[in-house]
């Protein structure tokens, strides 16, 4: 049985209690995502859907909004930047400093770049995207380089 509006508003102030509004946004909203459109069991589906709607009709402020989307695109501007400078930086180190200087800074370069671990930025920016009811991103370059590109293709 999917849980009543009054069980969900007592969830929500047990909530209040220890998080923040926004944390408790993205906590529910995280939840929903993840978690509620993937499970078979009809209850938790609904019961974390109507969280999420509850937080996210609960908090909406224009004005933090407007910052957030600010945040949002500097975050994306500086990962962009930050890829950029490593990509040249990996074809330049080599004829610029010694082979027991470039090497294992082209090996950070390429384990940081091609492995699943979830970048700090990313991290960020899927934070600022769940509090702008957005939906999350698997990794950086994945979404902004290749998807954009396998569209055209189509």
């Amino acid at each position: 049985m999917p849980t009543s509006v009054e069980e969900a508003n007592g969830i929500m102030e047990i909530m209040d209690d220890f998080l923040e509004a926004d944390d408790a946004k993205e906590l529910t909203a995280r939840l929903d995502h993840e978690i509620g459109r993937h499970t078979d069991n009809d209850s938790l589906k609904v019961s974390l859907e109507m969280l999420r709607e509850l937080y996210k009709n609960k908090t909406g402020n224009k004005k933090r909004n407007i910052l957030k989307n600010a945040a949002l695109y500097s975050t994306v501007a500086f990962h962009s930047f930050v890829i950029v400078v490593n990509i040249i930086a990996f074809f330049v180190l080599p004829f610029m400093y010694p082979l027991w200087v470039w090497m294992p800074l082209n090996s950070f370069i390429l384990t940081v770049t091609f492995t699943r671990e979830i970048c700090p930025l990313t991290r960020l920016e899927n934070s600022i995207r769940t509090s702008l009811d957005l939906p999350r991103i698997g990794g950086f370059i994945g979404h902004y380089g290749v998807k954009p590109i396998k569209g055209l293709l189509k």
